[in-house]
């Protein structure tokens, strides 16, 4: 199959609701058998490897209409790990006074690891509620509303690379790998999807620890197959 134009997968997965692109595509990957972070760099195409997947390769090989993976992906409308704008909002915000809770729920469902039914049952909730926070933007922006709050700190973004993950790039650079392998591990082997510019700029701000990896340049990879 040439790149350019991408063919059915045979093996067809729904998209969940909430979901992120990153979760998807690891489902859709080892469902067909393939490495997620082969069916990642096939999605973006040239040059940008490592960049952010196309949203039409996306539909193409995954047999999903566009409009659908814009309603259900938390993040296709948008940059990496940010919540899609111009939301509806709905006459009244689902656990307002509980936004951690709300967080939680949008968390979970992005990982991929609970539909909506599952978290409806588990939090003791209507499915169309918990439909309703995946739909809406995160839970710090709940009250944007209403005007500024007061008195109260802002929720800061999660950093690109945590702590685990910090932990698994420092074993991996003891272990003399270059980035783009790096980058490959994290995602095939620990359901990690860390953008490889992130960790290029983690690698180069380790001063004071010896660097055993040498930075990989992007680079242009063969054509492949993807699908029968």
């Amino acid at each position: 199959m040439h790149t350019d134009r991408p063919a059915l997968l045979p093996i067809q997965v729904p998209p969940r609701l909430g979901e992120t692109t990153d979760s998807y595509i690891r489902r859709l990957a080892r469902a067909n058998h393939l490495k997620p972070s082969y069916l990642h760099r096939f999605l973006c195409g040239p040059p940008f490897w490592f960049g952010k997947p196309s949203l039409s390769r996306l539909a193409a090989v995954s047999g999903r209409p566009r409009h659908s993976l814009e309603r259900a992906l938390a993040d296709v409308a948008s940059p990496r790990r940010r919540n899609k704008p111009n939301v509806r909002y709905p006459s009244t915000v689902p656990l307002a006074d509980r936004p951690d809770l709300a967080l939680h729920i949008r968390e979970t469902a992005q990982s991929g690891t609970a539909t909506i039914r599952d978290l409806s049952r588990r939090h003791q909730l209507p499915s169309q509620t918990i439909r309703t926070i995946l739909e809406m933007p995160a839970p710090s922006t709940y009250r944007t509303r209403r005007g500024p709050t007061t008195g109260q700190p802002a929720r800061r973004p999660a950093p690109a690379i945590n702590d685990s993950t910090r932990t698994l790039i420092d074993a991996m650079l003891a272990q003399r790998l270059d980035l783009r392998e790096i980058w490959n591990r994290l995602m095939d082997d620990h359901d990690v999807s860390v953008s490889y510019s992130s960790i290029n700029v983690y690698f180069r701000s380790r001063p004071h620890v010896e660097r055993h990896a040498i930075p990989h340049q992007q680079r242009q990879l063969p054509r492949a197959s993807v699908g029968p």
